[in-house]
């Protein structure tokens, strides 16, 4: 991978010579942490800022700090949250890069922009990440000002289309790995189950689902707890273990004293 970094006095003019390169550097990483601590660190080299942070937009819409390579940029992304205002919020509302180029006299954030001074911050550059159902926005602080200008924004586009698919791959492989393990988790507390209380793949699927209704904890947990413990834990009203009869527990429940 060639990249021509941008002299520290100069403005910013990064050109990749292989950014194919660089794109498969973003996907190297199979995780969804990996993939934004890469990006960051990608970003720097390609338009020369001093640090970066990476605002993700969850599935029920809540934006939240997801990653920085530096405490400055994680606490400005942590006031851009709190204070529900900044170029990061801007760039994924509007889905356009946005480009600050003095902070200290930026009225957009009358609240963030001040803030994000104080911590040494003069220019910013947020771009929007959107692909499918995953979206966040990538902001570049600069501690000096008009670091940024808007002949960056062609090269901006493409590292952020190149990152938005990086960033919705990884979320997508992350989900995968989390449905398998949960399904593995769920198929052997079925199967615990199943041998204590001689009952039917469905019917232990249907109780460990009505354990986690009644307890209001995820099913997964349920199911977790079942494998440490190999029993429900004890309630005060404990849920009935078959979908059948209650007079079909009761006729096995010597059974199944026994089989403990």
């Amino acid at each position: 991978m060639t990249i021509t970094l941008t002299p520290p006095d100069a403005p910013v003019h990064a050109e990749l010579a292989d950014f194919g390169a660089m794109a498969h550097d973003m996907f190297s990483h199979a995780m969804l942490a990996g993939t934004v601590e890469r990006i960051l660190a990608l970003s720097e080299q390609t338009f020369g800022c001093d640090t970066a942070g990476f605002l993700l937009c969850s599935g029920d819409q809540q934006i939240i700090p997801f990653a920085a390579d530096h405490r400055d940029a994680a606490r400005a992304d942590i006031l851009q949250v709190d204070l529900r205002q900044g170029p990061g919020f801007q760039a994924i509302a509007r889905r356009q890069p946005v480009i600050v180029p003095e902070l200290r006299f930026d009225s957009r954030w009358r609240f963030w922009a001040p803030l994000a001074a104080d911590l040494g911050f003069r220019s910013v550059l947020s771009l929007s990440l959107t692909d499918g159902d995953t979206s966040g926005a990538l902001t570049l602080y600069s501690r000096r000002p008009s670091r940024f200008e808007s002949a960056d924004l062609a090269l901006a586009q493409t590292f952020a289309e190149h990152a938005s698919i990086a960033v919705a791959i990884a979320a997508e492989r992350e989900q995968l790995l989390r449905a398998l393990q949960t399904r593995a988790i769920l198929g052997q507390a079925q199967g615990l189950l199943m041998e204590r209380h001689h009952i039917t793949a469905d019917q232990a699927l249907t109780a460990l689902r009505r354990y986690s209704s009644h307890t209001g904890q995820q099913l997964q947990l349920v199911a977790r707890r079942v494998i440490d413990g190999r029993k429900f834990p004890q309630l005060q009203s404990q849920p009935t273990i078959s979908p059948d009869a209650a007079s079909a527990d009761n006729d096995r429940s010597d059974r199944a004293a026994s089989a403990t």
